[in-house]
């Protein structure tokens, strides 16, 4: 069964992996470089979420496994962004992401904008996808720089 679990304290160190995993998926992309000591460089957000009242990290689990994770960041009064958002390789494909996702805009009713990097297609594709089934085709869709879309849930 699928949940989305607000992470404590003691969630921090398996946060840290699987931002490790996000980190080296994207490393194909954007040419991060691991560091000597075998580890990514952090990233900012995942730092900051965890002492910021304007983002909301969720662990997505499948029953008692982890599946990926959320970070949703308010970005005003009933508006949101999809900040960070990764799924297991192993759980790609099945649906988990589109309904851990969807879970997420009802969850933080309102304003919504999801980002994507010019080069990572694979996720234009999935938001695209994700958001057309959930708003039956009523979101903008910028393609500028970085795609964008925005909608209301």
């Amino acid at each position: 069964m699928l949940k989305l679990v607000e992470p404590t304290a003691k969630d921090k160190p398996l946060f840290d992996r699987m931002a490790q995993l996000y980190s080296y998926d994207f490393s194909e992309m954007n040419g991060w470089i691991i560091r000597s000591d075998g580890l990514f460089p952090s990233i900012k957000c995942f730092e900051e979420m965890w002492g910021d009242p304007n983002r909301y990290p969720r662990l997505i689990m499948i029953d008692t496994e982890p599946a990926g994770f959320a970070i949703v960041r308010s970005t005003g009064q009933d508006e949101f962004d999809m900040e960070q958002f990764f799924i297991l390789r192993k759980y790609r494909r099945a649906g988990f992401g589109r309904d851990a996702a969807q879970m997420l805009f009802r969850a933080f009713s309102g304003r919504w904008t999801v980002e994507q990097i010019a080069v990572n297609e694979a996720a234009q594709s999935f938001w695209r996808h994700v958001i057309s089934d959930y708003t039956d085709r009523n979101f903008d869709d910028t393609d500028d720089a970085d795609p964008i879309q925005s909608f209301n849930s």
